[in-house]
């Protein structure tokens, strides 16, 4: 089998596929896994299972004694690691923010506010420290922080939390009070009255206390309304959604070939700016390092909710969420598995792709794994493929499909609708998929997933055993959690879950996605660098090849991966992007090294084939290089308007001279253009230089041909100005909880 990262620096393909596993220098897995592939060297067992075919390969693992017994004695060890709840470290940040909040340092307050709620236990648990009831008077305290730093909304939610979590009834007419003051700071006079009257019926014989009441009651002003943030308008596809990939613009075709797979395409004319993917993620995880400042679920930076403050995991204290909605999103599905080893996986030292491998199979629940088990891993099941792979150009149609999911999924026009008639035609088609459950919308995206390339055949038996004790040691985890306790064939099902989590191992590799934020420089543009925060795994995103001179621009809003393109490109160009060298920044040799030794394959895109010079190496005063003028020639030549060609060197129709000069004018005036553009951006003004440099780079491309120095700084300055319109933030030094 030949393997292309071998010829070009196996070493250094060996580090990039053990990284996609586990970082090397923290962690003992790195070293565990290794004795296990030293043990089977020793008699050269390793040969023989690198030859076996993927469905065997856990199973020859299961059945090798020596391997198993060392397996055995390190699995017998693990045991729940977390930072569990503690109503004495609760407590201790509790009153530490009340003096904070005395001295009028309302960050810290705030600060140790949370962490004295995401560190107290639930409601009636340790009753011995504050009744039981340290997470109400947590909310409480920072009810009162948030609304003494102008967030009544905020401080209105921890309230009524606070209610649900057993507030003493001695503190009622506080409450209500307090909730008053809430209501009036959200400008919503009537229902702060109703708060000050409850207060005032509880206050009982304190004639201090109603006089100040009725003082608050004469404060109201009837005259406001309440103010609502405006909507931010979500972004929609170019041309509109395809009918069986719905986040995928019908700009865009995705065809196959024997030598490239799966790729996206052109469907029809693509200017500068369309919109062309915007796709959730199968799986997604937040980076352990952002576990205090972003929502574990949704990835939000948790100081950007203004109307809502950090919300607690009922079982430990590593994590936050943004809201009881996305808290109760994630127990309900994966964190209740992942939960109480969230230090173990830590401590191990697995990469984030690894945690991946584990989240597709927690959020999936052990029924719904078993069955994408046997759908696409050992066939049980047969089945065909998902609507929107029968429907790629270049493959062979399947049999028709027969189950009620699919059909579904084949007849749907959608997602989300564009227009008023869409709305009307998918009605019905709407209200049918809203009835379907989570898991069954899990195993339509699953069969995208899971066709997606592992490069099986090309992986050594060193990796590909690695893999195999890294989906032994996570199914043992999920063992030890209580996820098979239900199950009546545990043997059978750890064993299918753990191939399963091995696939997904071996496909995240090479099909992942990072997630970035925008880290502001002190200009909204200038100095900006993106942040990766989190990594997830996009079924349609995954589908489109890499080009070293990418077609798009990648950003994020939220979890959401959005594609817009940065150059026009014509029905039947290839629409790539970029997997991280690109050839304005990395030689030919960099790129190639890189490419073939973290995603096997030998890039072959235009930009390597004509050995494009960097952004360094271009001069300002590099020769332009013109299109030709035939429009079926694909032909470039240099422009000397001091010796112009007569003819096209491969076509060989004639170039007139008054033609040659018009285009290098115009090359002269797209120049200017994003000069214009660049000013734009130095004002703040993102939408105008957006429409700037679209069209100057859309006019650029009629006339000239890369590499050109100009045109790839102003794609990149319209690479900036996508982000400012995805996930643009601040970032700063995150407390130890919030």
């Amino acid at each position: 089998m030949s393997r292309i990262y071998e010829e070009i620096d196996p070493a250094y393909a060996a580090a990039c596929s053990d990284v996609t596993l586990c970082y090397s220098n923290k962690g003992f897995f790195r070293g565990f896994s290794e004795d296990i592939v030293s043990l089977a060297e020793a008699d050269n067992w390793l040969k023989t299972f690198e030859d076996l075919e993927d469905g065997q390969k856990v199973t020859a693992v299961l059945g090798k004694h020596e391997i198993m017994e060392a397996l055995r004695e390190v699995f017998s060890r693990i045991q729940p690691l977390h930072r569990a709840k503690d109503a004495r470290v609760s407590r201790e940040r509790r009153l530490a923010a009340e003096v904070a909040l005395k001295e009028g340092d309302f960050t810290k307050a705030l600060s140790l506010a949370s962490q004295a709620i995401l560190r107290a236990p639930m409601t009636g648990n340790e009753e011995v420290i504050d009744g039981g009831v340290s997470l109400a008077l947590g909310l409480w305290l920072r009810s009162e922080v948030l609304l003494e730093t102008g967030r009544p909304k905020a401080a209105l939610e921890d309230l009524k939390l606070a209610l649900k979590e057993r507030l003493p009834a001695r503190m009622r007419a506080q409450y209500y009070w307090r909730m008053g003051h809430c209501y009036k700071g959200a400008e919503e006079p009537t229902r702060a009255k109703v708060s000050y009257e409850l207060a005032g019926r509880l206050l009982g014989s304190d004639e201090a206390a109603k006089c100040q009441l009725a003082k608050d009651i004469e404060s109201l002003d009837y005259t406001v309304l309440p103010k609502h943030p405006p909507d931010k308008p979500g972004i929609s596809l170019s041309g509109g959604a395809k009918q069986n990939m719905p986040a995928l613009s019908k700009l865009i075709k995705i065809a196959e070939e024997e030598n490239q797979g799966r790729f996206a395409v052109a469907n029809n004319e693509i200017k500068t700016g369309d919109v062309l993917l915007v796709d959730s993620p199968y799986a997604a995880c937040l980076l352990p390092d952002y576990y205090g400042s972003h929502c574990l679920h949704c990835f939000k930076r948790l100081e950007d909710f203004e109307n809502a403050a950090p919300v607690w995991c009922p079982k430990c204290s590593s994590v936050a969420f943004c809201s009881i909605v996305c808290r109760d999103n994630a127990v309900s599905t994966y964190h209740s598995f992942e939960c109480q080893y969230l230090d173990l996986f830590i401590g191990s030292g697995m990469s984030i792709l690894s945690q991946i491998a584990l989240r597709m199979v927690t959020q999936a629940g052990l029924d719904t794994s078993l069955v994408l088990h046997s759908k696409f891993l050992s066939n049980e099941i047969k089945t065909v493929e998902g609507a929107a792979l029968n429907d790629i150009e270049g493959m062979s149609k399947k049999s028709k499909m027969k189950s009620r999911r699919e059909r579904l999924n084949r007849s749907k026009k959608g997602l989300k609708s564009f227009t008023d008639k869409d709305l009307k035609d998918n009605e019905s088609e709407t209200k049918v998929e809203d009835k379907m459950s989570y898991h069954e919308k899990l195993e339509m995206t699953a069969a995208q997933i899971y066709s997606l390339c592992t490069h099986s055949a090309q992986r050594r038996g060193s990796d590909y055993l690695k893999r195999v004790v890294m989906g032994m040691f996570l199914t043992e985890c999920l063992k030890k959690a209580g996820f098979f306790k239900n199950c009546e064939q545990a043997s059978k099902a750890e064993t299918s879950i753990c191939e399963l989590i091995v696939r997904n191992l071996q496909l995240l590799q090479f099909n992942a996605h990072e997630i970035y934020e925008t880290l502001r420089g002190q200009h909204t543009f200038t100095g900006s660098k993106p942040i990766y925060i989190a990594v997830g795994i996009y079924p349609t995103g995954a589908l489109f090849n890499h080009e070293c001179y990418p077609a798009v621009a990648r950003y994020f809003e939220g979890r959401k991966i959005v594609l817009r393109a940065t150059r026009p490109l014509a029905p039947g160009e290839v629409v790539s992007e970029n997997y991280g060298p690109h050839f304005m920044t990395r030689s030919l040799k960099e790129r190639q090294r890189s490419l073939a030794c973290r995603y096997w394959f030998r890039c072959e895109c235009v930009a390597c084939r004509e050995d494009w010079p960097t952004l360094k190496q271009m001069r300002p005063d590099a020769a332009t290089y013109l299109r030709c003028p035939n429009l079926s020639c694909t032909c470039k030549f240099k422009a000397n308007p001091k010796c112009p060609p007569g003819k096209c060197p491969k076509c060989s129709i004639a170039i007139d001279k008054e033609l040659l000069r018009v285009y290098l004018d115009t090359v002269d005036r797209c120049i200017s253009r994003y000069q214009d553009g660049a000013q734009m951006m130095e004002e703040e003004r993102a939408m105008d230089a957006t429409k700037v440099l679209c069209e100057a780079i859309d006019t650029f491309h009629e006339v000239a041909h890369p590499p050109q120095r100009d045109t790839h700084i102003a794609q990149e300055s319209l690479r900036s100005c996508y982000a400012a319109f995805g996930n643009v933030h601040t970032v700063q030094n995150s407390d130890d909880s919030s």
